[in-house]
């Protein structure tokens, strides 16, 4: 389905979200006009399965979305029709049929309700699910470009435990993205999620290799929005439910900054930075935002490359999430600092150790070590820290590789000297104890950054003097163990290693914080229950869900 600029009335028929020229959000040809068009439309005002059709309210890829009102009760009900196009389809047929089972099996306040399913008197196959009044996140962030930090933590947290219920049920979601996020308010006024559009959800039982039942997705497809998709869904690889949380990630970060991480002029260039390219610094994006250190260390989180290394169940996000609004840095946001990283994007300073009474006094001089400074930066950016390495170890004029075996006493014909040994084989020993004393180099670089931000000091057992700014490169003693304490402003960090080899570790800088600085939590108090009479009864705004 076409989608149009709203700044520059450009025409989109890809997957794109924002305007590649001017980077506002597309719309639909019936969000442009304000209001859906029902002229014509056969199913307005007819009545069939208990349900009459008042109105459409929206529309997206695959469906229609109606107005419509039991005929029983009289309740109103949002009702949802695929598109006659598809309904030829089976496998399209039977992935919206799944969209259905997967909204009503999960069964959780925070996620759109389903309850019941049919088929039009044309033959379209449809789902009713409950009707709400309010907006969704899109259209909210369209209009006030950034939210509050503490309102975007209390949406979150409310979406962090509707996608963990739907996660304990075997479901992923795929598709996280603010317009799937629709926001009603109850009578405090505080937001209240509806997470809406399982459509391309992941179900275990059907989509796991070797479940019962026939796979809708096979491997190397990719299913979902390139704003919003993480590096394993844009390489088409296997999924499981940690892309929900790289998509939180995304969503975080866009809240707050107005803008997502990653944009370009195609599909393929935005997934291609999803895969490689490292997420931009949060006030570069947005020099305005108003966000504390540690809940830009979550977005970080979230937004790891690795599954493995993002939050691995939505409670250790919402733990992470509910920490940071106290001023407090989760032990899974924490965890993993330290362990070894790739090579940083920006080429670090690399500084020796000053020699002092715990390190060895032979590093070479200030004067001495200028040309060779250069070369390690350079070999750095190049191959990584494991070419500092080998770029210091071939600076030796006697080369490691080459071993030297001496002939056996019958063989050789050279005088004997007074010890016994010939001279060839004096020699060679000598050339052979040179070799092994240099194969152990005198320092290992290690390069350190620093996360959320770089630009710290790093000092060495809390008073020598490490390197500055980060990303940057000590040369340690190896097997040595050493603390790494990292300053940036009011914010600090320690790591405790022991290097044997060239490696990049990272240290969590925190906010240092008085009694009396720290920041009054938020309440996340939620009320269990929601019904028809708790909605707001403001004029409605023609809600863009379900798309």
């Amino acid at each position: 389905m076409k989608k149009i600029c709203p700044v520059c009335k450009v025409e989109y028929d890809g997957g794109e979200v924002f305007c590649p020229v001017d980077a506002a959000r597309l719309v639909t040809a019936s969000q442009m006009s304000g209001t859906p068009s029902d002229s014509g439309d056969p199913l307005v005002g007819m009545t069939f399965d208990k349900y009459r059709v008042i109105k459409r309210i929206g529309e997206g890829g695959m469906g229609l979305v109606y107005l419509a009102e039991h005929t029983v009760i009289e309740k109103k009900v949002a009702m949802k029709v695929l598109r006659d196009d598809f309904s030829k389809r089976p496998e399209v047929v039977e992935r919206f049929r799944q969209e259905a089972k997967s909204a009503s099996r999960i069964g959780h306040e925070n996620i759109v309700d389903i309850s019941d399913f049919g088929t039009t008197p044309q033959g379209a196959s449809y789902f009713v699910m409950e009707f709400l009044e309010g907006d969704d996140l899109a259209n909210i962030l369209a209009a006030s470009v950034t939210l509050p930090a503490d309102r975007v933590v209390d949406i979150l947290l409310q979406c962090c435990r509707a996608l963990g219920a739907a996660h304990s049920k075997g479901i992923v979601h795929r598709d996280m993205k603010p317009e799937n996020i629709f926001l009603t308010s109850r009578d405090d006024g505080r937001d209240f999620v509806k997470i809406v559009d399982f459509g391309i959800a992941k179900m275990s039982d059907i989509e796991t290799e070797g479940a019962p039942g026939r796979k809708l997705t096979k491997t190397g497809m990719i299913f979902g929005t390139p704003e919003y998709m993480s590096p394993e869904q844009a390489a088409g690889k296997a999924l499981d439910h940690r892309v929900d949380i790289y998509a939180l990630g995304v969503i975080l970060f866009e809240l707050l900054t107005g803008r997502v991480p990653f944009v370009g002029d195609s599909f393929m260039g935005i997934l291609t930075q999803h895969m490689f390219e490292e997420p931009p610094p949060l006030r570069e994006v947005n020099p305005q935002l108003k966000a504390s250190a540690e809940l830009e260390m979550v977005i970080f989180k979230a937004l790891a490359k690795d599954p493995d290394h993002r939050y691995q169940t939505m409670d250790e996000l919402a733990e992470a999430l509910q920490e940071a609004s106290y001023g407090r840095v989760s032990a899974a946001t924490l965890h993993g600092y330290g362990e070894p990283v790739k090579a940083p994007r920006k080429g670090p300073r690399s500084v020796r150790l000053t020699a002092g009474d715990d390190f060895p006094a032979e590093a070479p001089s200030a004067k001495g070590r200028g040309g060779l400074l250069a070369i390690v930066a350079v070999v750095l950016m190049a191959a990584g820290a494991g070419g500092v390495y080998l770029a210091m170890k071939d600076s030796n004029p006697v080369s490691a590789d080459v071993t030297v075996t001496p002939l056996p006493p019958e063989v050789g014909h050279e005088p004997i000297g007074a010890n016994g040994t010939t001279e060839t084989e004096t020699e060679t020993e000598t050339e052979t104890e040179t070799e092994t004393e240099t194969e152990v180099p005198a320092t290992v670089p290690l390069t350190i950054e620093t996360r959320p931000n770089d630009g710290a000091t790093v000092l060495v057992d809390g008073d020598v003097e490490g390197c500055s700014p980060t990303p940057c490169v000590i040369h340690a003693p190896p097997g040595q163990a050493l603390t790494l304490t990292a300053q940036l402003g009011r914010s600090s960090g320690t790591l405790d290693i022991t290097p044997d080899t060239p490696s990049t570790v990272q240290i969590a800088l925190v906010p240092r914080r008085s009694r009396v600085g720290m920041r009054t939590p938020m309440s996340m108090s939620m009320t269990s229950e929601m019904t028809d009479s708790t909605m707001r009864s403001t004029k409605l705004k023609v809600p863009t869900i379900f798309q």
